[in-house]
């Protein structure tokens, strides 16, 4: 998590990074013009939005930064495309939960049966950006759009920025079978509401507060 804050009205904003979603470039790139990082250890640099309002949110406004004085934004990327970032960055050699005997189509059902001694994350998207039954963040950009989002933060920081890809797994794509395809995208229901919002412009303002929707059962 980072922190942009007292930059001049409607220019402060805080930055959840959730994972697989170029965050190490990010921080590396945007950590010099922080107020404040958050990062592993010693705090939680994934801190999700439920984490942000239920402490940091509190902190920032004891500071004198109410809540409404900066918008909350984090990163999003294709449901699927998410899920199989994780399995060909686990992939690696210095894995410790390594997924190189698995197949996408065997690490994604392990993801779907829940298998809690599998390599498989934990979480989901759309519940990184939920707290108290809605959307939490302000704005949501798609991280399949750096024409975007890199304009959006060089503006609100006010320098011209370039970001660097780092930890890129590799370009290896992964099959998946028809039905397991299908109970992906049941699944990430929650996560394709969300990314229909983002199809047009690649970024979703206004969020906070939306519901989305139920994932299959």
């Amino acid at each position: 998590m980072m922190t942009f804050l007292g930059r001049g009205p409607g220019r402060d904003f805080v930055l959840l990074a959730l994972p697989k979603t170029a965050s190490t470039s990010l921080e590396r790139t945007l950590a010099p013009y922080a107020t404040e990082v958050i990062g592993s250890p010693p705090g939680q640099k994934h801190l999700p939005a439920r984490g942000f309002v239920h402490t940091m949110a509190h902190d920032l406004a004891a500071q004198g930064h109410p809540r409404e004085s900066y918008e909350l934004v984090t990163m999003f990327r294709e449901p699927i495309a998410w899920l199989e970032s994780w399995w060909r960055y686990r992939a690696r050699e210095d894995s410790r939960q390594s997924t190189a005997d698995l197949t996408f189509d065997e690490f994604a059902r392990l993801y779907l049966a829940g298998a809690d001694d599998a390599p498989v994350p934990r979480g989901r998207p759309a519940k990184f950006i939920h707290a108290q039954g809605a959307v939490a963040v302000d704005r949501v950009f798609s991280v399949e759009r750096p024409d975007v989002w890199a304009a959006w933060f060089g503006e609100r920081l006010g320098v011209r920025l370039e970001f660097e890809r780092r930890n890129a797994s590799t370009a290896e794509r992964g099959d998946l079978a028809d039905p397991t395809r299908e109970a992906l995208v049941a699944h990430f229901a929650p996560e394709y509401d969300v990314w229909r919002r983002l199809a047009g412009t690649g970024e979703w303002a206004g969020a906070r507060g939306t519901v989305l929707a139920e994932p299959a059962q």
